[in-house]
């Protein structure tokens, strides 16, 4: 790619991991201006402004710069929590991030490593790279260098993340969005406006993924029934525990409890088998 080629100052709804290969120059990070080099490697939030200004003076024979770029929805990071809700912590203190971050050289080199790697595979291949970088970026976040902010970016992010932590404290209980809206100090319109805009869902709508995601923890115990379940994750009523389940999952409660059964089923009869007959 050429240097002038570059997009310039732009922000955009995804998150994006960006390594540079070749090149230097300036770059902007919401509200700061830095130097970069080969080697760098930032991961930037989504709605923070951000470009790279390469120098035109230093690039390769074929007077090119190179950069490896990753970009995913936050939507992904939502479907792995509905996937594996035990992920809940790390993932949800991941979507938390509002500023712009930076690595040790170690995470640097293995995320440029599995980038590298990823820009030979083909499309349908791309997925499991992607799960093992969240973790691996879910890990390593709270370590990470800050190296840009956005004002308003962080105002709204604080402000998700004070309607989160409150719901994840309190979601077993009865919880309203007068509630809640009074927990951030906004009127019951202006938070829902707030709320949808900022995270691409309603809140009640996030509410009841977190219940359910809580829900499907609980029934891989073993230890309740569907409607203990159904009362302990704050759901009221077990027809609507139901829909909202079968919604987010795809099946019932007592399906994936049943389904939760004849995996460990399986589990248990292969462990049995002589060692020769369990491949």
């Amino acid at each position: 790619m050429k240097p002038q080629e570059q997009l310039p100052l732009h922000r955009q709804d995804t998150w994006e991991l960006t390594y540079i290969v070749f090149g230097r120059g300036k770059r902007v990070l919401g509200d700061s201006e830095t130097d970069f080099a080969e080697g760098n490697l930032v991961f930037i939030p989504p709605h923070i402004p951000h470009c790279w200004k390469f120098d035109e003076d230093y690039v390769d024979d074929d007077q090119c710069i190179a950069h490896l770029t990753l970009s995913f929805k936050t939507e992904f990071i939502d479907r792995c929590l509905t996937a594996f809700p035990e992920l809940t912590e790390r993932l949800e203190a991941l979507k938390s991030v509002s500023s712009v971050l930076s690595f040790d050289d170690a995470t640097t080199s293995d995320i440029a490593e599995m980038l590298n790697r990823m820009a030979s595979e083909s499309e349908s291949e791309l997925l499991p790279y992607v799960f093992r970088l969240l973790l691996l970026l879910s890990k390593r976040e709270s370590e990470a260098t800050v190296v840009g902010r956005f004002s308003d970016t962080d105002r709204t992010s604080e402000r998700v993340k004070k309607v989160k932590e409150f719901t994840q404290s309190h979601y077993a209980r009865t919880i309203t969005i007068d509630m809640v809206a009074n927990h951030v100090g906004m009127n019951r319109s202006s938070f829902c406006t707030f709320f949808k805009k900022a995270t691409g869902q309603t809140y009640i709508t996030y509410l009841n993924k977190l219940r359910v995601d809580r829900a499907c923890f609980l029934l891989r115990q073993g230890n309740f029934n569907v409607t203990e379940v159904c009362y302990m994750v704050g759901f009221n009523d077990v027809p609507y525990f139901n829909r909202c389940f079968k919604n987010n999952r795809g099946m019932s409660p007592k399906e994936y409890a049943e389904g939760v059964v004849t995996q460990r089923q399986i589990v248990s009869d292969r462990q049995l088998l002589p060692e020769n007959k369990r491949k």
